[in-house]
């Protein structure tokens, strides 16, 4: 069972900008751009979000709705000093940590319960650290995954912004869609603006109301996104925490030698980046939905094209994949002058035995992050693939002395 804790420092760059100026304190602060009344306000206190203030206002409006509001321009450095003064503490307790935003960070606590002690008792122990240290106020949230941990933070979070919960929110296993039930759909963490917009033309205001529609009758109104809707709304998300070093294994790309609009040459050069990508994600116990293909031209234009990945995808479907992107993207004449294929929407492969099996995927599943479960490659030719792996990593997976990447075209 996993243990995510969300770290999210309230009001974190109005925080810090008291925190070098003790005089700010109690006042209503906004942090925006300087020179122009038409700039729009980045960050804002809890007493300029209880006057009215919101992030993205313009400063004239802000300004009338809180005459008393002091304007300081950002200072990136001071928030990336706090930031990593923030880390510092958290890297001590978490194995893994993913950073969001200045502050903000998933910590994956699994396996460390014998080391550290329970999870509550670890986000305890940061919250006292951070702020004797620091002098900064925590809000933490503790789930089995990231997207309940995230929103048991907003949970305690006012309209106006201001704290009024318990600070440490713990999410039980099993209880994630009850947790979520009751709050509203505000709650809801990267729910895009325009679906939130929707859900409050059709009056759906609380997540459990979500929850409780049909799927079917979600993606007849939202489309494919309502099938993630509902997914979310009912607690569940397989992406794993991954720390920035990680997520960058997931791209690469290749400046060509000669500029060149070959097909043949390009997609023998996505065959390649695939099989890197495809290694690296085995390795990981990880599956990906979304393949992006990226192509720059001679005149240093760009194009990018995405493709959906539908199953824990063998090299050979990464590749097929890749060849259908940049068959989209390719849409001049130009020579090509570099190549990116990018995998992302990141989730762990949950394997599991079904009680009736079929003869395509043996039983197998997966759990992509809007809750589908899909068929797993047949065992033949995952069994080919991690062969071809293990071959690979012993001798080479330079082509010029293995040409062995098509084999897996036989068991697909």
């Amino acid at each position: 069972m996993r243990s995510i804790l969300f770290v999210d420092p309230p009001a974190f760059c109005a925080t810090v900008e008291r925190l070098v100026a003790p005089a700010l304190r109690y006042r209503p602060l906004a942090v925006a751009p300087p020179g122009a009344d038409r700039a729009t306000v980045l960050a804002i206190s809890e007493e300029a979000a209880a006057a009215g203030v919101v992030r993205g206002m313009a400063v004239r409006l802000a300004r009338k709705r809180c005459p008393d509001l002091v304007v300081l321009p950002p200072n990136p450095r001071l928030y990336a000093r706090a930031a990593r003064a923030l880390d510092d503490i958290l890297r001590h307790w978490a194995p893994v940590i993913e950073p969001r935003w200045y502050g903000h960070a998933f910590l994956d606590l699994t396996g460390t319960e014998r080391l550290f002690g329970p999870a509550v008792d670890v986000a305890a122990r940061i919250r006292r650290e951070a702020w004797e240290r620091l002098g900064l106020p925590l809000t933490v949230g503790i789930a089995t995954n990231k997207l309940v941990s995230e929103a048991g933070t907003r949970t305690v979070r006012g309209s106006d912004g201001q704290t009024v919960g318990d600070p440490l929110q713990v999410v039980a296993p099993g209880s994630e869609a009850t947790f979520l039930a009751p709050h509203h759909v505000r709650v809801l963490p990267e729910i895009p603006d325009p679906i939130r917009r929707r859900l409050d033309d059709y009056q759906l205001e609380l997540i459990g109301e979500i929850a409780a529609i049909p799927e079917p009758d979600l993606c007849a109104v939202f489309g494919s996104v309502g099938r993630t809707l509902r997914t979310r709304a009912r607690g569940i998300d397989p992406r794993p925490v991954l720390p920035p070093e990680v997520r960058a294994e997931y791209r690469l790309e290749h400046v060509l030698a000669t500029d060149t609009n070959d097909v043949g040459v390009l997609h023998a050069l996505l065959r390649r980046l695939t099989e890197q990508l495809g290694r690296r994600l085995r390795r990981r116990g990880l599956i990906a939905e979304r393949l992006t293909v990226g192509v720059d031209y001679v005149d240093y234009r760009s194009a990018v094209r995405e493709v959906p990945l539908r199953e824990a995808a063998l090299d050979v479907e990464l590749w097929d994949a890749s060849r259908r992107g940049l068959a989209l993207a390719m849409g001049r004449r130009l020579a090509v002058r570099r190549v990116e294929v990018t995998v992302d929407r990141l989730a762990e492969a949950d394997l599991q035995l079904e009680l009736w099996t079929d003869r395509r995927t043996d039983g197998r599943t997966v759990r992509r992050s809007d809750g589908e479960t899909v068929g797993y490659p047949p065992p033949r030719a995952t069994a080919l693939q991690q062969a071809i792996d293990r071959i690979k990593a012993r001798w080479s997976s330079d082509d010029r002395h293995l040409k062995i990447g098509y084999a897996a075209d036989l068991c697909t």
